[in-house]
């Protein structure tokens, strides 16, 4: 396939530590050694210390923040302190307009002195500030659209608008996006986020960011959760599900990788019952495949998803996925839970069993192991790249 030249710009919000982010940073490492592309990051959210993947961007690619740091830092300010003072309340919502204001002129001047032959929305936020530009805007799309009340649905129907195409990062979110647009059906086209299976492979046997504690907790059994803590990843049911387990005679500990405001929450649920030597928060970690290779099973309750990559990474790992079918992603990466547990949304008891079976079971835990290991080629980048050239050629 010809591609010749070809200048592309990115756009994300932000670069702090996400599923998106970590997904954005693989797909410009492999962009990075393709020689015919000039690629420009623009990211608007200018906190240094919270764009941890800032120092994974290869060298080669241009990055453009849209916001100043001082802005940034006066904003995050203004943010802490809004429920404290009603002054500084005010003040929050006249900033949080303004750097709406800022965003679209940037956007506007940027653009029309610096030409491009495609941009990408990757997160999906700058499609306010796109309608009159003349380059093409591809978007892409990391959630199911099923849980969205009418009006939400109408500002999506007038955004994939804008967008000359719109990537769906999985078959299921392909077919819910073709049935709730079937006008937008031709711009639809599923691309798999791609997985970079060798800096896996060598991040799970890298200890460097282990601490001494991390390492007599890996000598344990246990199983391991990895996602932010926000209330959509219903870690206070994973709690729940861990204290009946308990009960049952389950040996393992759990321990919770992540953090987010739904911290509080799942610590009052640890509390109420009396788990805090079982159930251990383990905060942020950037390396998390050390604790995923060596738990016995990785469970996840997320109440919705796009397409989970943990999930993938986590069968690189050889370890099993159990979670709830939610909307999308689940029952596609996981075969229709022939390659994990698959379990029906919000059946605790059925979780609950589910974890009981693959771990005494062993001819169902050697068949899922078998299925992970024929579905994952299908995320490799190699795999990928050829959807990927096409919407940029």
């Amino acid at each position: 396939m010809s591609m010749k030249n070809k200048k592309i710009a990115i756009y994300s919000g932000q670069l702090y530590m996400g599923g998106i982010e970590r997904v954005l940073v693989n797909y410009l490492q492999k962009l990075a050694k393709e020689q015919n592309f000039d690629i420009t990051l623009i990211i608007k959210e200018n906190i240094p210390e919270k764009n941890i993947f800032f120092k994974d961007i290869p060298k080669n690619i241009k990055v453009e923040f849209i916001k100043s740091e001082k802005f940034c830092r006066k904003h995050e300010k203004l943010s802490e302190g809004r429920k404290k003072n009603v002054i500084i309340a005010l003040r929050y919502q006249w900033n949080l307009f303004y750097s709406r204001v800022i965003v679209k002129k940037w956007i506007k001047k940027y653009f029309k002195e610096n030409k491009f032959d495609k941009i990408i929305d990757f997160d999906g936020s700058m499609w306010k500030s796109i309608k009159n530009l003349k380059t093409p805007v591809i978007g892409w799309v990391h959630f199911t659209f099923s849980n969205k009340n009418l009006k939400k649905i109408k500002q999506l129907k007038k955004k994939f608008g804008l967008y000359e195409k719109v990537v769906l990062i999985c078959d299921d979110m392909k077919k819910e996006f073709e049935e709730m647009f079937p006008e937008y059906k031709e711009k639809a086209i599923r691309i798999y986020n791609p997985m970079d299976f060798k800096e896996i492979r060598e991040k799970i046997n890298d200890e460097k960011e282990l601490t001494e504690k991390d390492k007599e907790l890996l000598k344990d059994k246990y199983f391991v959760a990895v996602s932010r803590l926000v209330a959509g990843k219903n870690r206070v049911a994973l709690v729940e599900i861990y204290n009946e387990l308990k009960k049952k005679g389950i040996k393992e500990k759990l321990y919770i990788l992540g953090e987010g405001e739904d911290r509080i929450n799942i610590e009052k649920a640890i509390e109420k019952f009396n788990l805090k030597d079982d159930i251990i928060l383990l905060g942020q970690k950037k390396n998390p495949f050390p604790f995923i290779k060596k738990a016995d099973l990785f469970l996840h309750t997320s109440m919705g998803e796009g397409l989970p990559t943990v999930f993938i990474e986590s069968m690189l790992c050889d370890t099993i996925v159990v979670a709830y079918d939610c909307p999308t992603g689940p029952r596609e990466i996981l075969m229709d839970g022939k390659a994990g547990g698959l379990v029906s949304l919000n059946n605790k008891k059925e979780f609950e069993d589910k974890v009981i079976k693959i771990l005494e079971n062993k001819k169902i835990k050697e068949s899922i192991e078998e299925n992970m290991k024929k579905k994952i080629h299908e995320f490799d980048y190699s795999f990928v790249k050829e959807k990927l050239f096409e919407i940029l050629d």
